[in-house]
């Protein structure tokens, strides 16, 4: 049985259903005793409809959170937090939200690429080239390094189109991992990936992620793992099923898998 988890979205973003305060009661029910909500940050002097909820409901959604932390603080904990992605011109501003306690952590998803203009030009889903597989690493090592990601959300993501890692993506891997070592930076199995069931990718049949090709590297190096049911909708938190099998999957690679994030 899970007791924690830090990766849960709400129905700002766009793409994921259900009130606040039902995920917490779902939570409570599963037996969870700390729940971290984490929705696709809204950024300031950036749109990004369905991805994203819009800069105005950033206080909407810490006034929210703000409020269940009090009303449940007898029968669970709640943190308020943000998935964001390695925009490095925002990098500030996270800084801020954290060190003015505004909210309590952040996950890192590395899913896309922005520039000085706040354009999004590149998106990991569908690695094709070495190039792109060496940007997501920088990305994501850059991001580490800041110090402010409490951990990194399906950090293998740019495997996702991929059928056999080449020499490139190991490298990519292992740097990646040596980097969530060096900076105590937890790897996220994400169960989100489970819950969608197996696809083909080229001629292999599996999740997009979790992959075993990352999580096996990563078991060999001994990293540390976190377990983050990514909710997007209340009953997704007690999908047993889906949850079982993202055990069985930590347990089949010997993952040091972490009952509780460490929050920077």
């Amino acid at each position: 049985m899970l007791k924690s988890n830090y990766h849960t979205h709400t129905f700002r973003c766009g793409h994921a259903s259900g009130t606040d305060e039902e995920y917490v009661v779902e939570a409570l029910g599963a037996g969870i005793t700390e729940l971290g909500f984490s929705d696709h940050i809204m950024l300031p002097g950036f749109s990004e409809p369905g991805i994203r909820g819009e800069y105005s409901q950033f206080e909407g959604y810490v006034s929210s959170i703000n409020s269940l932390k009090e009303k449940y603080k007898d029968r669970m904990n709640i943190l308020l937090g943000f998935e964001a992605e390695s925009f490095q011109v925002y990098f500030p501003y996270y800084r801020e939200l954290i060190e003015t306690g505004v909210i309590d952590y952040l996950i890192l998803g590395n899913h896309c690429q922005m520039n000085g203009s706040k354009k999004i030009t590149d998106y990991f889903g569908k690695v094709t080239t070495a190039s792109e597989l060496y940007r997501y690493r920088d990305l994501a090592i850059s991001a580490m390094q800041t110090g402010i990601f409490s951990c990194f959300a399906h950090p293998d993501y740019f495997m996702s189109s991929i059928e056999t890692p080449d020499k490139d993506c190991i490298n990519v891997m292992r740097e990646i991992i040596q980097a969530s070592i060096a900076l105590n930076v937890p790897l996220e199995v994400n169960v989100a990936g489970i819950r969608n069931g197996i696809k083909k990718i080229g001629k292999r049949e599996r999740w997009i992620y979790p992959t075993s090709d990352f999580f096996a590297i990563a078991s060999e190096m001994g990293a540390q793992c976190i377990l983050g049911l990514d909710a997007h909708a209340p009953k997704q938190i007690s999908d047993e099923d889906a949850n079982e099998k993202a055990i069985m999957f930590a347990r089949k690679y010997g993952l040091r898998l972490l009952e509780k994030l460490e929050i920077k």
